[in-house]
């Protein structure tokens, strides 16, 4: 649902009180923040915060994560507090507020709430998400929603990318007060090919200690399977296996595309959950390298002999 569906039920208080009066207004409209009140139909939620903040304060637009909610990226679901940007501080509880003047080319209205475009979303999120988040928040605005091409098939797009490097790139150079050093050190290590953030964790892992070989995205069987990283000549991949994936018919999906690759086809996977990643990141590369060596190991035994 996006976060301008409860946008009908979301009224100034002034508004509704003068319409139905105070009594009615207090049982009926339980109150989102001072000066706006909503429907009790629910517990409150950041769609009706972030339609409060933006009908509260006129030339202001949702930004950030809010924003980047809106434009559908996939780490904004998480999100617990609303960030809205424009030409005055705001203080108010569960809002993060940053002052900034807006260009009108920095607005577009998604869901009937007043935000910043994909590409100022992408950068804004490039600017202030701390450490290795903003990388993983990159590579979800640079990619492709869609299949990728492969030397048989050719691509579809069910939805383009926030921003790219080429448009962040001038948006940086017309923005010449900017300091965009930030926004270029995240880029140097943005990839734009990973499904999922913690694909670009796994993939930051690897090739922080060396394992530059393992390729996001790689296609198996003309791009039937895509794996998540992986080294074709080797013929090893590490496959992240998230929450949904032990869903019913994933799992079964999963496990059969599994044993495909593994004994049909030969390669050797290294499946990787959220928890191990995190505290035990030696692990992966330990198994990693160990599966490698392995390959080489086998290369030269079978040429010996």
């Amino acid at each position: 649902m996006g976060m301008g569906a409860h946008e009908h039920e979301v009224r100034v208080s002034s508004e509704l009180v003068a319409e139905v009066g105070r009594y009615a207004a207090e049982k009926d409209y339980r109150c989102v923040t001072p000066g706006i009140r909503a429907r009790r139909n629910g517990r409150s939620t950041l769609a009706e915060l972030a339609t409060a903040m933006v009908r509260l304060y006129p030339g202001h637009a949702l930004c950030g994560w809010s924003a980047a909610r809106l434009h559908l990226h996939m780490m904004a679901q998480s999100r617990n507090s609303v960030e809205i940007m424009g030409p005055k501080q705001i203080r108010r509880r569960g809002v993060i507020s940053r002052t900034a003047q807006l260009d009108p080319s920095d607005v577009v209205v998604r869901y009937g709430l007043p935000c910043t475009s994909p590409l100022r979303t992408a950068m804004d999120l490039l600017r202030y998400v701390p450490g290795d988040e903003a990388i993983a928040a990159a590579d979800q605005c640079l990619r492709v929603h869609g299949r990728p091409a492969t030397a048989h098939r050719p691509a579809w797009v069910t939805r383009p990318p926030m921003a790219t490097l080429a448009r962040i790139e001038a948006e940086l150079e017309r923005r010449e007060w900017w300091r965009g050093a930030r926004i270029r050190e995240v880029l140097m290590e943005a990839d734009g090919r990973a499904q999922s953030p913690w694909e670009t964790f796994s993939r930051l892992k690897l090739h922080r200690a060396g394992l530059t070989t393992m390729i996001p995205q790689v296609p198996v069987l003309d791009g039937e399977y895509f794996l998540d990283l992986a080294d074709e000549t080797h013929k090893v991949a590490v496959e992240y296996d998230g929450a949904h994936h032990r869903e019913g018919k994933q799992h079964a999906a999963d496990v059969e595309r599994w044993n495909v690759l593994e004994n049909d086809l030969g390669w050797n996977l290294i499946i990787v959950t959220a928890g191990p990643l995190v505290n035990r990141g030696d692990i992966l590369l330990r198994r990693v390298r160990k599966a490698l060596s392995e390959h080489d190991f086998d290369a030269t035994s079978a040429t010996s002999e």
